[in-house]
C-alpha cells in the first residue's frame, strides 16, 4: 500500500524528532484509498513532494496545505489518499514543536496548519527546494538544515515539561495530576497551562490518549484478546469505562474494531 523510507535525525535533533519518513503510495494510478488515523499525541510536519492535492481530509472537507503541521488528535481523522501521494514527514516528539518554534501547539489539535503562513516565506522557498531535490536523502538534508537553524535561534524562557511527559508514558497514562505535580515540582495550574501550550492537549486528555494507544498496541499484538480483562489491565475503572473510552476514541465498540491500524497509520509510525 505504501513505500516507506525512514531516516534518523541528526544527534542534535534527537530530543525533538522521532524520525523522518518518506511515504509514497504504490496503488494503481487512477485509484484512491480512504483510511482513518486514530487519536495520537504526536505532531508531524508534512511536506508534499509528489502530486499536488494527493490527500483529501474528509473530516474537515479540505485539501491540507502542501507544507503543514498536524496533530495531536483526540478524534478520528478520515483521509482519502490518491495515487501520486508522496510526502516527507517529520514525526515530532510531544512538545517538540513548541521547543523549536515557541508557537503554541493548541491551534493544531485535531487539524492541520499551513506552515508557509505560520512560519513565513522561508517555508515556501524550502518546499520548492525539497521538490527539486535529487533524491530522498538530499530532501531530508534540506529539511534538517532548516530545523537545525531553529535550535540556534534565541528563544524565550519556557517551563520544561519533559519529565511530566516521561512520567505519563512510564505509567501508560495511568497517573494522577497530583502525582505529576509532585514529580515535576510544579503547581497544578502552572503544569496544566504549560502542558496545554506545549503539547496541544489538556493534561488529562493526553493521559487518556496515551492509555488508549497502549490498549490498541496490546490488541494488535494479541490475535484473540480477552476483552473482559482489558479494563483491569490498562487501568480503566471498570468494563463500562473501558467500552465508553474505546468508543469515544474509535467511534466503534471494542468487538467491532478490526484489530489493526490503517496502512497509513502504520506507515507513519503512529
Amino acid at each position: 500500500m505504501f513505500k516507506v523510507q525512514s531516516f534518523q535525525p541528526h544527534r542534535l535533533l534527537q530530543d525533538y524528532i522521532v524520525s523522518y519518513l518518506v511515504l509514497e503510495s504504490d496503488f494503481q494510478e487512477t485509484g484512491f484509498r480512504e483510511m482513518i488515523v486514530l487519536p495520537h499525541v504526536m505532531q508531524s510536519l508534512t511536506f508534499n513532494i509528489g502530486t499536488a492535492q494527493a490527500v483529501y481530509d474528509i473530516t474537515h472537507q479540505e485539501y491540507p496545505a502542501a507544507c503543514s503541521i498536524t496533530g495531536p488528535n483526540y478524534d478520528v481523522c478520515e483521509l482519502r489518499i490518491m495515487s501520486g501521494f508522496k510526502q516527507l514527514v517529520t514525526n515530532l516528539k510531544p512538545g517538540a514543536w513548541y521547543k523549536l518554534f515557541r508557537i503554541s501547539s493548541l491551534p493544531f489539535c485535531n487539524k492541520s496548519g499551513d506552515l508557509s503562513v505560520i512560519l513565513g516565506p522561508q517555508v515556501a522557498e524550502m518546499s520548492t527546494r525539497l521538490k527539486a531535490g535529487a533524491n530522498e536523502e538530499q530532501q531530508v538534508h534540506i529539511l534538517e538544515a532548516f530545523l537545525l537553524q531553529q535550535l540556534w535561534r534565541e528563544k524565550k524562557y519556557a517551563r520544561n515539561i519533559d519529565e511530566a511527559i516521561r512520567l505519563i508514558f512510564a505509567a501508560d497514562g495511568n497517573i494522577s495530576i497530583r502525582q505529576l505535580e509532585a514529580g515535576v515540582f510544579m503547581t497544578k495550574r502552572t503544569l496544566e497551562r504549560n502542558f496545554l501550550e506545549q503539547t496541544g492537549l489538556h493534561l488529562k486528555m493526553f493521559c487518556r490518549v496515551v492509555r488508549f494507544r497502549k490498549t490498541i498496541e496490546y490488541i494488535e499484538r494479541e490475535r484473540f484478546p480477552q476483552w473482559s480483562l482489558l479494563a483491569q489491565k490498562f487501568g480503566y475503572s471498570d468494563q463500562t469505562h473501558f467500552i465508553n473510552e474505546f468508543r469515544y476514541f474509535t467511534h466503534c465498540l471494542p468487538h467491532e474494531y478490526p484489530g489493526f491500524r490503517s496502512d497509513l497509520e502504520q506507515a507513519m509510525g503512529l
